[in-house]
């Protein structure tokens, strides 16, 4: 396991509220042997309202087919189908042969029909998961959808505070969007919330790859509900601009969790320390703390110290150009997201203006960084584009890039990984 802390810049000017920033990496630990991993239970919900109609439905029979492979009898799995009513085909039961077998005989009489109450089929799945799970078995819902929440509970912000309960309870939530009509914000919400990962499969060829490749990354967790400490001095302000969720634990104390890490994953959390007003020679601190449920991260602590110094000794101070980049990125993503939203309700030229302003800002600080200076000229382009309407698919493309920056995670939405 590796965990390192590094900072942008050490000094911060003591008559102006600062921003300095800090990149924390963790190496999660790699797999001792193939069979050292927790147990799984896991509940697969599938849409089968009638968009889901033939090729999808035939592509997420043969991922649930695929997925079911990797199961072993000691793992657990159930099987729930919705449209505007939902049915458990498999109530949680081992991963035998037989009843893998009868998850996919089942399976294969449903049909597409209805509308989507995505909320009550997914929170079905969770029931199957939290009724059977075991303090040390990894619990996950896989909710693959094409559509919108359009009967049931409909509110994100109600979906996204159960998603938050369940994974206080370790039931942790995935969410596939298929094609160019779900909801890409509410799928996210759901699985950021929920401490699982967001998928866009723009082709439904690729749905039984993308669950495989979830389930299969479930199967080899080493760290689980691992979780980023921060503790900070007086009046310091920090705020993670990575896509992970953060509370705040104790007073001066933020807490950023991580999810479960699976068998060598490298991930990356930014975050923006706000600095009160100080004195020159006076110092402020913070210090990170990576953990997890059970021990497998050993706690290690990592500090670093902020000094006040006048504004010309700020001007001079060197700049850690790795975490520059990491930045940078982080913010790009954060504005991309933005503009996909302004140029979906028709507000084109906010859309550019906002894609710019970032340009701008990261401009500010590149220098002759040939990385950053080529992020400030995608960002410039990128504005030309959102300055008219861009097809859904575009935008759900993009969306999902951006997720998987802020994120730390490949462009297919995978866990980097150093043992690979």
């Amino acid at each position: 396991m590796i965990f390192t802390v590094r900072a942008d810049r050490r000094l911060v000017r003591p008559s102006v509220r600062s921003d300095r920033y800090a990149l924390a990496h963790v190496e999660a630990p790699v797999r001792s042997t193939p069979t050292a991993r927790p147990a799984v239970t896991v509940a697969l919900v599938l849409d089968r309202s009638g968009s889901m109609a033939d090729a999808k439905l035939t592509l997420a029979r043969r991922a649930v087919e695929q997925a079911l492979r990797g199961l072993e009898p000691r793992d657990r799995f159930s099987l729930v189908v919705y449209d505007d009513r939902i049915d458990v085909l498999v109530e949680s039961t081992a991963a035998s042969a037989e009843a893998k077998k009868l998850a996919l005989s089942r399976l294969a009489a449903v049909e597409a029909r209805g509308s989507t109450n995505l909320t009550e089929g997914w929170l079905r799945g969770c029931e199957q998961v939290g009724a059977a799970l075991e303090p040390d078995v990894v619990g996950r819902v896989l909710l693959l959808t094409d559509g919108l929440a359009n009967v049931g509970i409909t509110d994100p912000a109600e979906i996204e505070h159960h998603a938050e309960e369940l994974r206080r309870r370790s039931v942790a939530t995935t969410t596939f969007g298929v094609g160019a009509d779900f909801d890409e914000r509410l799928l996210q919400a759901m699985a950021r919330a929920g401490g699982g990962h967001f998928y866009f499969i723009a082709t439904p060829a690729h749905i039984p790859d993308y669950l495989a490749s979830e389930l299969g990354e479930a199967l080899e967790v080493t760290a689980r509900e691992a979780v980023l400490e921060v503790e900070t001095t007086a009046g310091m302000v920090i705020e993670p601009l990575s896509g992970h969720t953060a509370e705040q634990a104790a007073p001066g104390v933020l807490r950023v969790h991580l999810g479960d890490l699976v068998s060598g994953q490298e991930l990356d959390v930014v975050l923006r320390l706000n600095f009160p007003r100080g004195a020159a020679g006076e110092s402020a601190a913070a210090t990170f703390c990576v953990r997890d449920r059970d021990g497998a991260l050993p706690g290690r602590t990592e500090r670093l110290v902020f000094d006040y110094a006048d504004h010309r000794t700020n001007d001079l101070q060197p700049r850690e150009r790795d975490v520059d980049r990491v930045v940078a990125n982080m913010y790009a993503a954060r504005v991309r997201q933005e503009a996909i939203a302004l140029n979906r309700r028709g507000d084109f030229r906010a859309a550019s203006q906002a894609l710019l302003a970032v340009a701008r800002r990261i401009r500010t600080y590149a220098g002759d960084d040939p990385d950053m200076n080529d992020l400030v000229r995608r960002l410039e382009r990128e504005a030309q584009e959102f300055s008219v309407d861009m097809p859904e698919m575009s935008r759900k493309t993009m969306f999902f890039a951006s997720a998987n920056v802020a994120m730390m995670r490949s462009p297919e939405g995978r866990a980097r990984r150093t043992d690979r």
